[in-house]
């Protein structure tokens, strides 16, 4: 039995995440809770929580879950768990215990249904090397699933999503137009050869991308998600440094570029494109710009790295079979922009 698809709202990131803007408007005049303890917290808008247990040992944590994006409800489990497990991989931890977050009626859709999607999540948490502890489901028409996940790093190698400096290398480790193609999906246009491939990269883990990343010197990365290319590189730049992205490198999937011409694009491109496009410089307009701000499902790791570090990182994805497209590069100026080339 296919599970209903409904409108895909993904907020991205960290959990403190509720969509493009700035979340100290919803947090103003509450106090926080402090410790001297957390490396990383709500302010840094990054991609998991880090909290320090010794001088050698930290505790990542992460929630994420969404509404259904494909129709079957085993792959459905398993790109929410490996969209959950990517936040831990962005910040170069190492997942060790999940829980579920499970919104669903037996009544509406039957027991066998939430079966499907359990097994699809365990499978990949299972895949992950990740023990599953147990979790918390509610009665809820609007399916939804997720994991809430802890890993482990040390505390001096944690990859934030800032850091990154001018002249290091843009990658990016998964293709662009997910949003776009589950908008087709939806509306029954796509092959069911594209949706093979959809559902085959989105639940695919971080975890080669991410020891790839970690055999060399990373200075930042983060997971593309729900704020699409533009809005999590511009979680990287801050108003720090600029970056270049080459249009011509973009990598995404073929039937993304049909689709859009003929309107198949979701809520949330709209939503991104009106938040970040006062931060986007482009010479060119249509598709390539309706890929950056495309909101992702289970996206791609998004990597700083240093000239001199390519080579290292090229050899190790080639031996982990990994790929990776280099999409551009960090620049001094213009600062806070992105440049589309």
């Amino acid at each position: 039995m296919d599970i209903q698809l409904t409108h895909h709202a993904r907020f991205g990131g960290c959990a403190a995440k509720i969509g493009p803007g700035d979340l100290s408007n919803v947090l103003c005049g509450i106090d926080i809770p402090e410790d001297p303890n957390v490396i990383v917290g709500l302010k840094g808008f990054e991609d998991a929580g880090v909290y320090r247990i010794s001088d050698d040992l930290a505790v990542v944590q992460t929630v994420d879950f969404f509404t259904p994006v494909v129709n079957d409800p085993y792959w459905f489990g398993g790109i929410a768990a490996a969209n959950a497990l990517s936040d831990i991989y962005a910040m170069g931890a190492r997942p060790i215990t999940a829980l579920n977050i499970v919104c669903f009626s037996p009544k509406k859709f039957g027991i066998p249904v939430l079966r499907e999607i359990l097994r699809g999540g365990i499978d990949k948490v299972r895949e992950s090397g990740t023990s599953l502890l147990g979790g918390h489901s509610v009665d809820d028409e609007e399916i939804k699933y997720g994991l809430s996940v802890t890993g482990l790093v040390h505390p001096e190698r944690i990859v934030r999503n800032e850091g990154a400096r001018p002249g290091d290398r843009l990658i990016l480790t998964k293709p662009l137009g997910s949003g776009i193609l589950i908008t087709g999906l939806k509306g029954g246009r796509i092959s069911k050869k594209t949706e093979t491939r959809l559902v085959e990269v989105m639940a695919t883990l971080n975890r080669r991308a991410s020891e790839a990343m970690l055999s060399v010197s990373a200075h930042a990365a983060t997971d593309v998600t729900g704020f699409g290319l533009a809005g999590h590189l511009k979680e990287m730049i801050k108003e720090s440094l600029g970056a270049e992205v080459y249009a011509d490198n973009l990598p995404y999937f073929p039937e993304a570029r049909a689709l859009s011409a003929e309107g198949f694009l979701p809520s949330g491109l709209y939503r991104n494109r009106d938040f970040y496009a006062p931060f986007v410089e482009a010479g060119i307009s249509g598709f390539p710009l309706n890929l950056i701000f495309d909101p992702q499902s289970s996206g791609g790791l998004l990597i700083a790295l240093p000239e001199d570090e390519v080579d290292g990182f090229a050899q190790e994805a080639s031996r982990l079979s990994v790929d990776y497209w280099m999409i551009g590069s960090f620049v001094e100026e213009p600062k806070g922009r992105i440049r589309i080339r």
